[in-house]
């Protein structure tokens, strides 16, 4: 009973995982140049959390539940975004080694002004308010 309970919660979480990824690749048209396959490698080693802030999934839908006001009328902040490493880029620089995941928080506060590097700095402050915000929760 005990095998077939995490084989199922394996499926379940693998499931959610493929559903997840082909949200994620159809959401950009600039994604198309990669391989879905390409595109699946890279996601798995994003670690599931935010580069900027480690904010994860599961932590960005519990603050978009409790603060929903705060994400474009509710329409963002449920899960992990693409965000482009390097804005500076051209061509939009959605080449799969200049992409990353952000949460809606640190991919709307970062626009196209700053680089992965100078973010990071600023990932560190929002990370601790974010903390701050799901303690209270």
């Amino acid at each position: 009973m005990y095998n077939a309970s995490i084989e199922l919660i394996t499926e379940n979480k693998n499931e959610s995982n493929r559903k997840e990824i082909n949200r994620l690749y159809r959401s950009k048209k600039e994604l198309k140049k990669i391989d879905l396959n390409t595109f699946k490698e890279w996601y798995y080693k994003q670690n599931n959390c935010c580069c900027y802030c480690g904010l994860t999934v599961t932590e960005s839908y519990r603050l978009f539940e409790k603060f929903p006001e705060s994400t474009r009328g509710g329409r963002r902040g449920r899960r992990l975004e693409i965000d482009r490493i390097n804005p500076f880029i051209t061509d939009y620089g959605h080449d799969i080694n200049n992409l990353t995941l952000a949460c809606y928080w640190c991919n709307n506060a970062k626009t196209n002004y700053f680089t992965y590097e100078e973010f990071k700095i600023i990932g560190v402050a929002i990370s601790e308010i974010q903390k701050e915000r799901l303690n209270n929760i």
